[in-house]
């Protein structure tokens, strides 16, 4: 488990250093789909929202920003399991080719989830894309694998898919 942690801070150390200045501020909201490895829950249904910002070279763009999300899920039927809400905040360092319209993304992420009273560890990739419509507003899809890992044992995993809207902040 270490080594996942070690990982994960590399990642950011990379966002970090392809951030050495500010050129563009993009924030954005979209709604998710969410999977746990739990046969007793329905997929969840949710939302997540980020801001991020990047700086821009010849060879493309990279930066770190900050997303949160909130999902809720239903037990299945004949499960004993009850209905349970995931909510959680992370550090995303993200990086890849910049072009005019279409801006594909790939880091990782780094943070903390809480459902139903327990807390976790939430680490693991983020695969992100964005159809620049304008120069400032576009269509942004985004998959997160996520590793869910707490103090007693009961790691499990989940992902994320969402599908909204973003763009760039004017003037920052």
């Amino acid at each position: 488990m270490r080594i996942l942690k070690l990982a994960a801070v590399g990642v950011l150390a990379l966002g970090a250093s392809a951030y050495a200045g500010l050129t563009t501020v993009k924030t954005g909201l979209s709604a998710q789909t969410s999977l746990l490895n739990d046969d007793a829950y329905h997929a969840g249904m949710g939302v997540n929202g980020f801001v991020a910002s990047e700086r821009g070279s010849d060879r493309g763009a990279g930066g770190l920003g900050l997303r949160a999300n909130f999902d809720s899920y239903q037990a299945q039927p004949g499960f004993t399991n009850k209905d349970i809400q995931e909510g959680g905040v992370a550090v995303t360092a993200m990086g890849g080719p910049n072009s005019r319209y279409i801006q594909p993304r790939l880091g990782g992420h780094v943070g903390y989830a809480r459902q139903e009273g327990n807390n976790y560890l939430d680490v693991g990739p983020d695969v992100q894309a964005a159809l620049m419509m304008t120069p400032r507003v576009g269509l942004n899809a985004l998959v997160t694998p996520t590793w869910f890992i707490n103090g007693d044992k009961t790691d499990y995993l989940g992902t994320k898919m969402g599908l909204g809207v973003t763009w760039a902040v004017p003037g920052a």
